[in-house]
């Protein structure tokens, strides 16, 4: 009975000197004389990148006693991005791109489109998180949500459903990088006008992007330019 008297004493004196040590750091925190609030010192912002990108839409509609019926447009375009720095807890990022369909198929077989102008409108949005492999590589990937327009031959589309964005951020030299993302959304297709005329069943995309970010706040400690001019 005395050992656990003991040790509870023990415990209590640990956790208050734990607490103790823990409010006294809080206390030494710099304060915000305007707020009383900790002072902020990661000032957030925003960084920006920008570049070319691909998609592949897929569109299947089920069918029973024979092989099923899958469109599949094939799409050009461009991107733009807005990503958060030093926002707790967590960053977020915003994609926007631009496409347009160049090749469309059916069951394999190759489409041709009856209008010239046709395009599509693509929107991801969701909380972003990054890893570092040693400096020389870092691992970016979020998850959240997405929403494309796409106009067709026959169709206003509307794809509304979740999408995964995996990419590298490569630091190229000290305020530019190369950014390369691959994406993956799967989506419900049956927002537009084609809901009551020919609804589909599943309806999923790819995504590739090559881009560039330059930014004056983000700068990279160690790049591939620096380290080649120190070897030579």
């Amino acid at each position: 009975m005395k050992k656990v008297f003991f040790a509870a004493l023990v415990f209590l004196f640990c956790s208050g000197s734990v607490f103790a040590q823990s409010e006294a750091q809080n206390s030494e925190e710099e304060l915000n004389p305007k707020t009383g609030f900790p002072v902020i010192k990661d000032i957030p912002y925003i960084v920006f990148d920008e570049g070319l990108s691909f998609a592949s839409v897929t569109r299947l509609e089920k069918e029973s006693g024979r092989s099923n019926f899958v469109w599949t447009d094939y799409m050009i375009g461009a991107y733009f991005a807005i990503q958060s720095v030093n926002i707790k807890p967590v960053d977020s990022i915003i994609k926007i791109s631009a496409y347009y369909p160049f090749a469309h198929d059916f069951n394999d077989v190759e489409q041709l489109a009856k209008q010239t102008l046709l395009y599509a409108f693509d929107l991801f949005a969701g909380p972003v998180f990054e890893a570092s492999m040693w400096e020389y590589v870092r691992l970016r990937y979020a998850i959240g949500l997405h929403y494309m327009y796409q106009l067709s031959d026959e169709y206003h589309y509307h794809y509304l459903g979740l999408g995964l964005i995996a990419g590298l951020d490569l630091p190229v030299a000290h305020r530019w990088n190369i950014i390369v993302n691959g994406g993956f959304d799967l989506d419900y297709p049956n927002l537009g006008t084609n809901k009551h005329v020919q609804p589909y069943d599943y309806s999923w995309q790819y995504h590739f992007d090559v881009g560039v970010r330059y930014s004056r706040k983000k700068t990279n400690k160690y790049s591939y330019v620096r380290q080649i001019k120190k070897l030579f």
